[in-house]
């Protein structure tokens, strides 16, 4: 338990006992990692963009806004970004800075889990 929360912790334990209110302690997070699958998706379906004549795929650079622990199956060591939907991302995703690729995360259930971001 980090001291932060500790601190939380008996700072709510505090409040409460002064306005008279029994309330059971907050359940601790998920500790276990949770296994994904990595799914390379066309960009196509992620970003807005077009093919050009010699068949590649024109788009705006994605913004990121954050850095994943999970890397890019392809790029040994390199860290994927999460890209969410906004302005010409139809959809959100993962992306590679180094080879472009776009993947969907998928738990062990078969659903995106990026679907709910």
């Amino acid at each position: 338990m980090s001291p932060a929360s500790v601190a939380t912790e008996d700072r709510s334990s505090i409040y409460t006992s002064a306005i008279g209110v029994n309330l059971p302690p907050r359940p601790h997070r998920r500790r276990e990692r949770l296994d994904i699958t990595l799914l390379e998706i066309d960009p196509r379906e992620v970003v807005e963009g077009m093919v050009l004549d010699n068949g590649m795929f024109l788009a705006p650079d994605p913004i990121s806004v954050g850095t994943m622990r999970e890397t890019c199956p392809h790029c040994e060591g390199v860290a994927l970004q999460l890209v969410l939907r906004r302005h010409q991302v139809k959809r959100s995703h993962l992306f590679c800075d180094h080879c472009t690729r776009c993947y969907d995360a998928l738990c062990d259930d078969g659903y995106s889990i990026l679907g709910i971001v």
